[in-house]
């Protein structure tokens, strides 16, 4: 364990921030050229946020449904008020099932056989920290799901079947590494819990400020008999039950994980560290995806005063620094043919990368926005 300049020890998540503060810097210069662009009074209605959020949902529900499985398989059977299962659907996990569909056995032998590389076990101790670590209300697969299924006008089985397709090669290198990584070093999920629970604390904040002052013609109609509002359907996945407004579930996962670090060896928090730095790396890859797939068009016309496409030209430095091979592909994927149409359009390309980048801010706790609450 590090100690800091006083000579007191580093907690774990002190550290985590330490080593991902480089990967931070890069990543906010990307976001922050593109963030605005992204906010509600650039859009007519909700259908490039529910875009990129389909984007990313694969990285949620896959280290969570990896998550629920280690549980159900590993952990002994906890307290209601210990549980990290919520009870209510919105915040149910899911079954990784239909995504280890998508996994090429000759590929990823090790993620289906008993052979070496296969999935170390976790001692007892680390399945019932596991089990324990998130605050009920915490997860959001149940909630992401409700989100997309209202902003798709989804059935969920519909929306299932749209699932079961990778948007891309980086989201699926993402998904494939998180299985890899789950299943040889089962605590390197603490590392996808940091990063990922907290930013919905601090930039997701913000993200949900500005979306909630869209007004109501930015969302999809509801009918007469639907009345939930956008904290349970739509926007449920910035949300969080109880009066705090999460809060205290925040802090109590905080404190959950301060309490229960001396049950990792020194290697394993090493690894946990090295994760989080893969965490910011591999979702800048999935931003500069979404350049390449949506943003390049638009930067070479004679439009390129855009904002957005200027933007575009004059963060090179930082994709050098985070990306080795840049992405060269394009591709366009939707739940409708209408929503296939909406993403060849010129004029709105580069906002899907903006949007895109909107979902990525909260990662990035250090932002010098002094609205985005610290972690």
């Amino acid at each position: 364990m590090l100690e800091s300049a006083r000579g007191l020890p580093v907690s774990l998540a002190g550290e985590i921030n330490a080593a991902t503060r480089t990967l931070h810097t890069n990543l906010n210069r990307l976001i922050t050229s593109r963030l605005p662009l992204g906010l509600p009074s650039h859009t007519t209605d909700s259908t490039l946020y529910a875009t990129g959020l389909l984007h990313f949902a694969h990285i949620y529900l896959t280290f969570e449904s990896l998550w629920a499985d280690l549980i159900s398989v590993h952990a002994r059977p906890t307290s209601s008020s210990e549980s990290t299962f919520d009870p209510s659907p919105a915040s149910q996990a899911t079954s990784p099932l239909l995504s280890y569909l998508l996994v090429n056995p000759y590929d990823s032998p090790s993620l289906f056989t008993s052979t070496l590389g296969a999935p170390t076990r976790p001692s007892p101790q680390l399945a019932s920290f596991l089990s324990t670590l998130r605050p009920q209300g915490l997860p959001r697969s149940g909630r992401l799901k409700k989100d997309l299924e209202y902003l798709l006008g989804l059935h969920p089985t519909d929306l299932e079947v749209l699932l079961a397709k990778y948007p891309g090669d980086k989201v699926a290198a993402f998904c494939t590494h998180i299985r890899k990584s789950v299943h040889e070093r089962p605590w390197t999920l603490v590392a996808y819990a940091w990063c990922f629970y907290m930013a919905v604390f601090s930039g997701g904040r913000w993200i949900r400020a500005g979306l909630l002052r869209a007004g109501d013609g930015f969302w999809p109609a509801r009918s007469a008999e639907d009345g939930t509002g956008l904290e349970e359907r739509g926007l449920s996945f910035w949300h969080f039950p109880g009066a705090h407004d999460g809060e205290d579930i925040k802090a109590e996962f905080k404190l959950r994980l301060e309490d229960a670090e001396h049950i990792f060896a020194p290697d394993e928090r090493v690894d946990v560290i090295e994760e989080a730095k893969n965490i910011f790396q591999l979702c800048a890859e999935v931003v500069y995806e979404l350049d390449d797939m949506v943003g390049s068009a638009q930067v070479a016309t004679p439009q390129s005063e855009n904002p957005v496409a200027q933007a575009l030209k004059e963060t090179p430095s930082e994709k050098h620094v985070l990306i080795e091979r840049p992405v060269s592909h394009k591709y366009v994927f939707g739940p409708a043919k209408s929503l296939a149409a909406l993403l060849r359009r010129p004029e709105i390309t580069s906002s899907l990368v903006a949007l895109a980048c909107l979902v990525c801010v909260a990662l990035s706790p250090t932002l010098d926005i002094n609205l985005l609450q610290d972690w």
